[in-house]
């Protein structure tokens, strides 16, 4: 077996649901200071892992509103999961950047937890949700985030960014979309997601969107109602 396959298994084995490898060179129409090569001048490769979230923890999620105090309860137990998950997620991609490392290469670790987020933008430093989309893991949704064919959305999602030539896997051209009636636009709570225009995957509010977030728990309406994942 070669590095990627090594590397492969050694996520499999820790607990990683999802493993893709993407080009660096592929994210350098991000803005300037969030390409990976910002972060390392000569990276070459993009290692993507993903975690799935619990079914059942997604579905407690009120989606229908109602008492605020009931509802915050629900969001809380979420939220809960969702920095659990994040945090293991973390533990595997530092564990594979330092095997990288043991082997003579350089290795960034972008977590699932901390993703260095400008806050005037809403922009992390490096962006999970394309480097999976690149690395073949999956397409974006209306949502604006990255559905998984065996999953959905319903995932956390780690990268590490390294300077050795791992061949990439190939994107996904699916859309998913295409022939959905959007429980996720008619649902958003803020109103923060919108009906994209022309080739645009999707139409989002950020800073309403995180605006509301941030009176509550969570949120993430828009990932329960998600219809997609062959294993739901």
């Amino acid at each position: 077996m070669g590095l990627k396959d090594d590397l492969e298994s050694m996520a499999e084995k820790l607990g990683a649901d999802l493993f893709g490898v993407g080009r660096a060179e592929d994210l350098n129409d991000a803005p300037k200071g969030h390409r990976p090569m910002d972060i390392m001048s000569d990276a070459k490769s993009v290692i993507v892992l993903g975690m799935k979230l619990l079914d059942a923890q997604v579905d407690v999620l009120p989606t229908k509103g109602g008492d605020f105090f009931a509802d915050s309860q629900r969001q809380d137990l979420y939220a809960g999961h969702n920095e659990s998950i994040a945090s293991r997620l973390d533990g595997v991609g530092y564990l594979l950047a330092r095997e990288l490392e043991k082997r003579g290469f350089k290795a960034f670790h972008q977590m699932a937890s901390r993703g260095g987020v400008d806050r005037r933008y809403l922009r992390g430093l490096l962006s999970t949700k394309h480097m999976a989309w690149k690395a073949g893991l999956g397409v974006f949704g209306r949502h604006s985030l990255i559905i998984t064919p065996r999953f959905g959305p319903r995932v956390r999602l780690a990268a590490i960014v390294t300077n050795v030539d791992l061949e990439p896997d190939k994107q996904l051209s699916v859309d998913y979309c295409k022939d959905c009636k959007a429980p996720c636009i008619a649902l958003c709570p803020p109103s923060a997601l919108k009906k994209p225009r022309g080739d645009a995957p999707y139409a989002i509010d950020k800073f309403g969107c995180s605006q509301y977030i941030s009176t509550r728990p969570a949120c993430t309406i828009c990932l329960k109602v998600c219809p997609v994942g062959q294993e739901r």
